[in-house]
């Protein structure tokens, strides 16, 4: 009982008195740690229903996931009987990839459909292999659309300069969409890659390609 007394935290000792054995002491701390666990579960399945992918990349959403998950397995198994557990493992992984699949950005839809409809429901590190590469495709696709604009933006400063003596009242930034400036000069730029202001996807210097380029350039 010493020893009982000794070992938890002050806030503790004196709820502890009025028991005179050991055995009440542990059935009266057993009762009291369960209902703060079913208080932290309680709170953790409400962390991880409202978690979403947001601005978060596709790595670091899962890593947010996979860490939620974590938390709460853990205090859920150890009351699983043994008999039990695979079951309930196969059920948690099920959801956890259902989760992560579902809460996904927009962009991401086709890419949720495709995996979620097929014969054979595939694993959460299938998905997200796949949705990896579905987001390089996206970069991909956002770097070549904003080079276009680029360019029709510099084509058209041009073809309006030469009729009207450059009226850049005229000219519509493709980036932030306002008027009189295109999108070499805007104070507005926002880089979809890292989801920064200050450049765009083709300057960003976070994104893979654009450092592997930049080596290329230095080695040569």
């Amino acid at each position: 009982m010493t020893w009982i007394m000794g070992s938890v935290d002050q806030s503790l000792v004196l709820n502890l008195k009025p028991y005179k054995t050991a055995k009440d002491m542990w059935e009266y701390l057993k009762k009291v740690y369960n209902q703060d666990n079913t208080a932290k579960c309680f709170h953790l399945e409400y962390e991880i229903a409202r978690y979403s992918q947001g601005d978060l990349s596709i790595q670091n959403y899962l890593s947010g996931i996979q860490n939620l998950w974590a938390k709460y397995v853990d205090m859920i198994y150890v009351q699983v009987p043994i008999e039990s557990l695979a079951d309930v493992q196969g059920v948690h992984e099920q959801s956890k990839r259902d989760q992560f699949l579902m809460k996904l950005r927009p962009e991401y839809k086709a890419a949720r459909s495709n995996l979620m409809n097929r014969d054979l429901s595939p694993s959460l590190d299938v998905c997200f292999k796949e949705l990896l590469r579905e987001e390089q495709r996206l970069a991909t696709q956002t770097i070549l659309q904003q080079n276009k604009m680029h360019d029709n933006a510099i084509a058209y400063a041009a073809a309006h300069g030469k009729s009207k003596g450059r009226d850049m009242r005229q000219v519509q930034c493709f980036s932030c969409k306002e008027y009189r400036h295109i999108i070499v000069n805007c104070a507005k730029k926002f880089c979809n890659y890292c989801k920064k202001p200050g450049h765009i996807i083709k300057e960003c210097p976070t994104r893979p390609q654009n450092c592997q380029a930049s080596q290329a350039v230095v080695a040569s």
